[in-house]
């Protein structure tokens, strides 16, 4: 089994993610989380009961039991005839129900499987295996598990101020720790639909580290008292990434969470990376608020505008690798037990996502014309994501449709 050095801080570590969990329902709603340009409403935000009003209490060591054991090594076979051609008719079936394309990977103890069904490029292109999607805010399930890597190697204290990591930003980060962002209880609200608009507006802008410092709105609650979904905490520890390693955020995703599992068609896009190709693009009566002649601009998915506007949640992958990436990351390629047992018990970056029989963790991730889903379900060992092209698909209930087609 892959696996890091088991760098532990029992004491701080532990302690500080049980009470967060005490704090933070873990069972969120189905909805997912919307990306840092999705401008969705309030009903697409994950509804999450108010936790107790007493903010930051006093940590107290309380282990979380993990519910599950690490996941296999990688299978390199594909899943057998039969079962294969159920996951196809599952994309098939959604197309024909009115999806533009359906993109889906699935991965089990047994083997791999990737299939791909109708259209998502110019001129009726067909949709293949091999087309790169913007995941949107799934991304963050990965800059968690980063931040959570800094800290298993002493290079980031999850309970310190991350207000130390930020260097001499101006920005008014609320005296949250790293653990309380990473949780989005920060206290920093979201990004104001006047700055989504301008992002959109301008498809070939490209945003600096300090223009997207405008899209940090000031604090407007106590760190530490109450869950609110906020994408610009999340660009907060963008910038405390930088900060720590030294290197530019798409480099340090290629360095720490993918190339770590030999992952090649995964990264974080940028002016200097671009998303790799082919692309899988919306079709016309899909695009979303943008001009289908704007996809593209600039090399990346949507476009520059919004890559470099969502920082570090404009991910783009081909389904395969995504899948691949929830299997490394729950087999403990990337984490340690107390990492990864952090992430669903403090819901950091990651959902349990209560539609599975079984303990499913995973996200949605929306953006102008992408919408996807990554589900990891360790005690079943599988491992799933669809791609759609189309920002109102039902792409939960379609992952869930190829997860019980595993099952006959």
């Amino acid at each position: 089994m892959r696996g890091l050095p088991q760098v532990r801080r029992p004491n701080q570590f532990i302690a500080a993610f049980a009470a967060l969990s005490l704090a933070v329902a873990c069972g969120p709603s189905a909805g997912g989380s919307p990306s840092a340009t999705s401008g969705g409403p309030p009903s697409d935000r994950l509804a999450v009961p108010e936790p107790s009003a007493t903010p930051r209490p006093s940590p107290t060591p309380r282990p979380t039991p993990t519910p599950f054991d690490y996941l296999p090594a990688l299978p390199t076979v594909p899943l057998d005839a039969t079962t294969a051609a159920a996951l196809q008719k599952v994309l098939d079936d959604l197309v024909a129900a009115g999806a533009p394309d359906a993109i889906g990977a699935v991965i089990t103890a047994d083997g791999q499987w990737s299939g791909a069904a109708g259209v998502d490029g110019p001129n009726g292109r067909a949709a293949t295996i091999a087309d790169e999607f913007n995941i949107g805010s799934i991304s963050k399930i990965i800059q968690a598990a980063l931040i959570l890597r800094l800290a298993e190697t002493g290079r980031i204290d999850l309970d310190a101020p991350i207000s130390g990591y930020l260097g001499e930003l101006p920005i008014d980060s609320n005296d949250a720790t790293v653990l309380e962002v990473l949780a989005m209880r920060s206290g920093i609200g979201d990004t104001s639909a006047e700055l989504l608009a301008q992002a959109r507006k301008d498809c070939g802008r490209v945003w600096t580290r300090n223009d997207t410092l405008i899209s940090i709105p000031a604090p407007h609650a106590k760190a530490g008292a109450a869950y609110e979904y906020s994408n610009p905490s999340y660009k907060l520890l963008g910038y405390a990434t930088e900060q720590v390693t030294g290197m530019p955020l798409e480099t340090a995703f290629d360095e720490l969470m993918f190339n770590p599992v030999s992952l090649d068609r995964i990264l974080l896009q940028g002016p200097t990376q671009p998303a790799e190709q082919p692309w899988a693009l919306p079709i016309d009566g899909h695009a979303g608020s943008i001009d289908l002649a704007a996809y593209g601009t600039g090399g990346t998915l949507p476009c520059i505008g919004l890559s470099t506007f969502s920082f570090g949640s404009a991910v783009a992958s081909d389904a395969s690798s995504l899948a691949r990436w929830g299997w490394d990351l729950f087999s403990g390629a990337l984490l340690n037990r107390d990492s990864l047992t952090a992430m669903w018990a403090s819901r950091l970056g990651i959902e349990r996502l209560p539609d599975f029989a079984d303990p499913a963790f995973g996200t949605r991730g929306h953006q102008e014309g992408y919408n996807s889903f990554l589900v990891v379900l360790p005690t079943r060992q599988i491992s799933a994501v669809l791609f759609i092209n189309e920002g109102a698909a039902d792409v939960q209930l379609g992952v869930r449709t190829l997860v019980n087609a595993l099952a006959g």
